[in-house]
């Protein structure tokens, strides 16, 4: 018989109330976050496959196995492996949410997040700026 998933806070959902926790989700959860990149709710609907299906900072998705999620003011993004990853180290201004494991319908979830405030300028939009004109005249 396989192990059951272990995670460092266990199912104690309060530990992620700083922005940064290890727990077994194994159905609908909301998760209280830190507030960091505008989260500060996280809402598992399900726990799926080898995944979850979320609600977080007012866009929904899944997260699979070994894919690391990122959610920053003003954009978000994610990226997977094929093998497992280590955890993700915190970012100013960023959450980053991980699967480490799934196994019978529980996941071992992990949260970590960044001092909250602005990303890093690699991650901030360039948005062009320009001048309006002064109408002729006084107008």
């Amino acid at each position: 018989m396989p192990a059951v998933p272990v995670a460092a806070d266990g199912s104690d959902y309060a530990a992620c109330a700083d922005g940064t926790c290890e727990v077994l989700v194994s159905g609908p959860a909301e998760i209280a976050l830190s507030g960091t990149a505008g989260i500060s709710k996280l809402v598992v609907r399900a726990v799926e496959g080898n995944g979850i299906r979320f609600e977080a900072g007012g866009s929904s998705g899944s997260l699979s196995a070994n894919c690391i999620s990122t959610f920053y003011e003003n954009g978000g993004g994610s990226s997977c492996s094929t093998a497992p990853r280590e955890a993700p180290a915190p970012v100013d201004g960023i959450v980053a949410m991980q699967i480490a494991s799934v196994q019978d319908g529980t996941a071992v979830l992990r949260v970590v997040s960044g001092k909250p405030g602005p990303p890093p300028a690699s991650l901030v939009p360039n948005i062009p700026t320009f001048e309006i004109p002064k109408p002729p005249f006084g107008y």
